[in-house]
C-alpha cells in the first residue's frame, strides 16, 4: 500500500463511481479498478459494494475512508511544516504573526519594510498561526518574536509588551434593522441571528466571548457559523447580517461595507501584545525588536491623542492603553 492507494480510494468513495474517479484522477479506469482490488487484498476485507449504479463503501470502507483522510491531512501538514522550516534555514529572524493582525495594524508592515531596506542581508522568516501556537513556539525556541492577539505570553522565559486592549463592536450590514446610530444595548441582540466565529482552537466552554455574553444572561442566536474572520465578514455582508467582532475590524474592512456600533455593556477587551524570546534573539533580532518598540510608541501616542477616528464610536473609547 502507498499514498496513491489512499488518494485513489478517497476519489472513488467521493465520486461513487470508478469511472468518474478515474476521470477525476486522469488515469485509466481498468488501472484504478486494479488498484482498488489490490487495496482490498492488502487489507483483507471488502471496501466497496459494486452494482450497475456505481460503488458504495462498506462499513469497513467508510471507516478506512475517514482514516485515509486523516492520514493525508497529517502528511499535508507535515509537508507544509517541513517546507516552512526549510525556507527558514539561513534566515536570521523567525517572526510569528497571529492571524488577522497584519491587515489591521499597518505599523507592523511599515517597520518590517524599513528594516528590510536598511538590512538587506538579514532574512526574516514569517509564520502565521493562532496565538496559542505562537506562544508554544516561542517557548520551544522555534520563534524569536511574535505578535500575539487575545492570548498573552504568560511565561517568565519570554519578554512581552502589551500594545493595547480593544473592545468588541457590533458590525452590521446597512440593510439590517440594527444598523442605526448610537451604541447597542445587549437586550437588542436577543433572538437576533449572529454570524458566529467558530473556534477550533478551544471548546465552547472556554470561548471568552460566549462566556461573557452568558454572564450577561444572553444566549446568542447563531444564524451562520464561520470558520475564519474573513468568512464571518463575507457572510455578514452577503446575508445582510451582523456579528460581534473586535474594534480593529474597522481597520481591515473597506469603509461603507458594514456599519459599526459600540457595545459598552459587554465589558470585554482583547489584548494585542508583542512577545519575544531573548535567548534566541540574534543581534539583528534585537535591532528589529528595538524598531518595533519605537513603532509601538507611535501607535500608542495616536491612541492617547484621541484624534484618530478609528479609536472611538459615538464618544465610546474602543482602544485602551496599558495602565
Amino acid at each position: 500500500m502507498d499514498i496513491r492507494h489512499l488518494r485513489y480510494f478517497i476519489a472513488a468513495v467521493e465520486e461513487g463511481s470508478l469511472q468518474a474517479a478515474s476521470n477525476r484522477l486522469n488515469i485509466a479506469q481498468p488501472a484504478l479498478s486494479r488498484r482498488m482490488r489490490d487495496l482490498e487484498m492488502s487489507l483483507g476485507c471488502k471496501l466497496f459494494e459494486r452494482s450497475s449504479k456505481g460503488i458504495t463503501p462498506t462499513r469497513a470502507g467508510y471507516a478506512f475512508y475517514n482514516d485515509a483522510h486523516s492520514v493525508l491531512e497529517m502528511l499535508t501538514r507535515s509537508s507544509q511544516r517541513a517546507r516552512r522550516l526549510g525556507l527558514e534555514q539561513g534566515r536570521e529572524i523567525r517572526f510569528g504573526i497571529a492571524r488577522g493582525t497584519s491587515r489591521k495594524y499597518p505599523f507592523l508592515g511599515e517597520v518590517i519594510g524599513a528594516f528590510a531596506a536598511d538590512n538587506p542581508h538579514v532574512g526574516v522568516a514569517f509564520s502565521r498561526a493562532s496565538s496559542y501556537n505562537l506562544v508554544s513556539e516561542l517557548n520551544e525556541a522555534s520563534l524569536d518574536l511574535a505578535l500575539l492577539y487575545e492570548r498573552r505570553a504568560g511565561s517568565d522565559r519570554l519578554g512581552e509588551r502589551l500594545i493595547h486592549q480593544e473592545h468588541y463592536v457590533l458590525a452590521v450590514h446597512a440593510a439590517n434593522p440594527l444598523a442605526k446610530p448610537g451604541p447597542v444595548d445587549l437586550p437588542e441582540l436577543v433572538g437576533r441571528p449572529l454570524v458566529w466565529l467558530s473556534r477550533p482552537d478551544m471548546p465552547d466552554s472556554l470561548n471568552p466571548l460566549l462566556l461573557q455574553l452568558k454572564r450577561h444572561g444572553l444566549e446568542p442566536t447563531i444564524g451562520h457559523l464561520a470558520d475564519s474572520a474573513e468568512e464571518q465578514f463575507e457572510i455578514a455582508i452577503a446575508s445582510a447580517g451582523m456579528c460581534l467582532t473586535p474594534a480593529s475590524t474597522m481597520l481591515a474592512i473597506p469603509s461603507g461595507q458594514l456599519h459599526y456600533r459600540a457595545v459598552p455593556r459587554l465589558g470585554m477587551v482583547l489584548d494585542l501584545a508583542l512577545a519575544w524570546n531573548s535567548e534566541t534573539l540574534s543581534a539583528a533580532g534585537r535591532l528589529l525588536l528595538a524598531r518595533l518598540h519605537e513603532a509601538i510608541d507611535l501607535h500608542q501616542a495616536v491612541i492617547a491623542s484621541g484624534e484618530a477616528a478609528w479609536c472611538q464610536i459615538d464618544g465610546y473609547q474602543l482602544f485602551e492603553l496599558p495602565g
